[in-house]
């Protein structure tokens, strides 16, 4: 296979070399090369008698953190192996059956990232390995929950209706919701937090923490509540099809990269998308508020004394004369220091 394999390709290839109907497979690896045409020998395996998938780059250069077995995550290990005729090899191997999603996601950019350089492969796929052990800490083997699906469509939504049209590739890097900060976009004017709520009473939202509508900070401080509909199947747009939507804007805006990492960041990965296809969202409402004195919260400042881990609902029907449209939010978020 001379092209880089996307994952579908991948699990193809794997389903393969697991195939055992025509007999019982002796102890030992089957293997498939995989980027014929680039430098770098690089195979997708199945290792017997555990059925084991391994993905195998030889290299001549084993890092030392690798010797011992660095774990990118409970379920995938990178071990130094080998293989006959090619001799020493950095093998990725997946340990657990849960990981699977992950395993496939993490070999597909190994070889785009393989597939884009000529440097000695040990030391690039142990430093991009090291980037997604970083990113895959909130990253589960079941997926995004119910609620973390619901929050990622919020965020990806107002990037793609609101920020994305308006401050183009900086709306990207403006978002910091995949980094669990304290509000969802930091714009150099102000900051953005972005709630989604569903069900019957759309006006109560649920605040994390005492620091989360706290306007100390530099600049202005809006609260974006989206009232959904959630539905199974029926009108609507599911998460992955928000993510091909925003995934265009951002490859016509010169970021594709960087939205990749901060979707990873959030736990979204391409190979669990199948768990959230068939649950739709509508939108009934969107409101802005401008989180100023006088709004219904809890902070530092009035937290009393002793208390912590302060979490907290809010009715936005008592936040009433908060309300500001979002080309006002827009404007302020725009202006130039």
């Amino acid at each position: 296979m001379s092209a880089v394999p996307s994952t579908k390709d991948l699990e193809e290839l794997w389903a393969e070399l697991h195939d055992t109907q025509s007999g019982p497979v002796s102890a030992g690896r089957r293997v498939r090369r995989v980027l014929a045409d680039s430098p770098h020998h690089c195979f997708v395996g199945v290792e017997y008698p555990a059925a084991r998938r391994v993905f195998s780059v030889v290299t001549d250069n084993v890092p030392a953190n690798a010797t011992n077995g660095l774990m990118v995550t409970s379920g995938v290990v990178v071990e130094p192996g080998s293989l006959p005729d090619h001799g020493a090899t950095l093998d990725l191997v997946l340990r657990a059956g849960a990981y699977t999603d992950i395993f496939t996601a993490l070999v597909a950019d190994l070889l785009v990232r393989l597939a884009q350089v000529a440097a000695e492969p040990g030391g690039v796929v142990v430093n991009r390995l090291g980037e997604w052990q970083r990113m895959l800490a909130g990253v589960s083997p079941d997926g995004l929950s119910r609620e973390q699906q619901r929050g990622l469509f919020g965020e990806l939504h107002t990037l793609s209706d609101l920020f994305l049209p308006t401050f183009g590739a900086d709306a990207l890097y403006a978002w910091t919701g995949p980094d669990q900060q304290l509000q969802d976009f930091q714009f150099e004017q102000g900051s953005v937090e972005v709630k989604t709520v569903t069900g019957h009473d759309a006006n109560r939202v649920r605040i994390s923490s005492e620091r989360q509508l706290d306007d100390a900070g530099p600049g202005a401080l809006f609260l974006v509540t989206l009232a959904l509909d959630a539905r199974q199947g029926g009108r609507g747009v599911s998460l992955p099809e928000l993510v091909r939507q925003v995934r265009n804007q951002a490859a016509n805006l010169g970021v594709a990269g960087e939205l990749e990492q901060r979707l990873v960041r959030a736990g979204y990965l391409d190979t669990q998308s199948r768990l959230y296809e068939d649950r739709r969202y509508a939108l009934r409402r969107r409101t802005v508020h401008r989180v100023t004195d006088g709004f219904p919260r809890i902070t530092e400042q009035t937290r009393p004394v002793g208390v912590s881990d302060v979490v907290y609902t809010v009715d936005l029907l008592a936040a009433a004369r908060f309300l500001v449209g979002q080309e006002d939010m827009i404007t302020v978020l725009e202006k130039k220091a």
